[in-house]
């Protein structure tokens, strides 16, 4: 074989590098290499310690091998290192790619289920402990109103038809002596129903009717409040309670009795007092309400129930912290509240801001002059009893 028709080839199944004849077998593995490639020759560059692939010079050395010879070289196992090297990087660079998609993903699919954990946990938490009554407490308070409320229908049941016939009388005689009669019995009472005559006289219906009634116990004693409307729309208060089998009437309710018109008692001469059933209201409510006194003026009522104001009286100034401001005070208080004392139904068509009393006044002369003092509020309420309808602690 010539020299001419030899050249230099790389096998593509074991990659020697070696000379032969086009279409030679390779003499290290003894196949047929791959196509024809461009020729290389694998050699090191000066000032290189690797190994790299140049282009095939023919500008070849005169000690060749022989033709057929197979060259090796020594460090090709380096070569075929160096060569892998990019694939592993590329391999590795592949490796090492992210996923964001998938760590996005995950993320909302944690925040998620953390959310779901936290709803589930408040809206599980258990509700706040609120104090509540002993059921035996309870079952107890409501047992007795019921049982309270049985036996006010059953009184005014066995009183209708007493009260009904007291009522009728009432109206037929002005006689004190004989208005007395249906009256409760109190002390002087002949006396103070003469003084109230004049006033009481007043109504003198042709049909009367019953309109409300309610059951009160001041001080535990079982009245009943009864309201009447006459053929005229007029309305009238009668208290009734029960004596010696009877239903009589509460007449110092009935007519407000008061010792004296108060016009009357305010115009006499001398040193006197009176006793008086008004109504009370309390002045410069806002600018006095943190002062130690209270200012209050006393209003003569009407008979008639719902009617205009009458006569005012002076000023007076009271102790709030003492028993009589203390009592105004509950008066005033229940009367705003909408809650009246002892339960009545009777404050309600009284004027705004305004509350039932029974007051002791004192007329004196001082300089000459006419001084009026408010001595005492004997009860808040204008019933015929002894009971005040407060009760008050010992602490002012």
């Amino acid at each position: 074989m010539s020299q001419e028709n030899t050249s230099w080839h790389h096998c593509g199944k074991c990659g020697e590098v070696y000379k032969a004849a086009k279409g030679s077998l390779c003499p290290a593995c003894e196949r047929t290499p791959l196509p024809s490639r461009k020729k290389l020759s694998v050699h090191t560059v000066e000032g290189s310690s690797t190994q790299v692939r140049k282009e095939f010079s023919p500008n070849l050395t005169s000690d060749v091998p022989a033709p057929g010879n197979l060259i090796r070289i020594g460090n090709h196992s380096e070569f075929v290192d160096s060569a892998a090297a990019p694939s592993r990087q590329s391999t590795e660079r592949k490796r090492k790619k992210t996923y964001p998609l998938l760590k996005f993903m995950i993320g909302w699919c944690v925040a998620i289920i953390l959310l779901a954990v936290l709803i589930k946990w408040k809206f599980s938490a258990p509700a706040p402990t609120v104090a509540t009554a002993p059921p035996e407490s309870t079952d107890s308070a409501l047992t007795e109103a019921r049982t309270q409320a049985s036996e006010n229908i059953d009184l005014f049941n066995q009183a209708y038809k007493s009260m009904q016939e007291t009522t009728a009388l009432l109206f037929e005689t002005s006689a004190p002596e004989t208005l007395a009669q249906y009256c409760r019995q109190r002390p002087r009472i002949a006396s103070i129903i003469f003084n109230d005559g004049p006033k009481a006289s007043l109504f003198k219906p042709e049909s009367i009717q019953l309109a409300d009634h309610n059951v009160i116990r001041p001080g535990g004693l079982p009245m009943i409040e009864t309201i009447w409307k006459d053929d005229r729309g007029r309305m009238l208060e009668i208290v009734f309670a029960k004596e010696d089998d009877r239903w009589v009437v509460d007449w110092e309710s009935y007519a407000k009795s008061s010792t004296l018109p108060w016009s009357v008692f305010q115009g006499a001469e001398g040193e006197e007092d009176g006793i008086f059933r008004m109504l009370v209201r309390e002045r410069l409510v806002d600018q006095t309400y943190s002062d130690l006194q209270m200012s209050v003026v006393f209003y003569e009522p009407s008979f008639l129930r719902g009617g205009p104001l009458g006569l005012q009286t002076t000023d007076f100034l009271v102790d709030r912290k003492s028993r009589d401001g203390r009592l105004l005070t509950a008066a005033l208080e229940a009367r705003k509240n909408d809650k009246p004392l002892m339960g009545s139904i009777f404050p309600q068509a009284d004027p705004p801001n305004t509350a039932r009393v029974c007051v002791k006044i004192r007329r004196s002369i001082k300089n000459e002059q006419k001084v009026f003092t408010l001595v005492e509020v004997l009860a808040c309420h204008w019933l015929g009893v002894d009971d005040p309808g407060v009760t008050l602690t010992d602490t002012p």
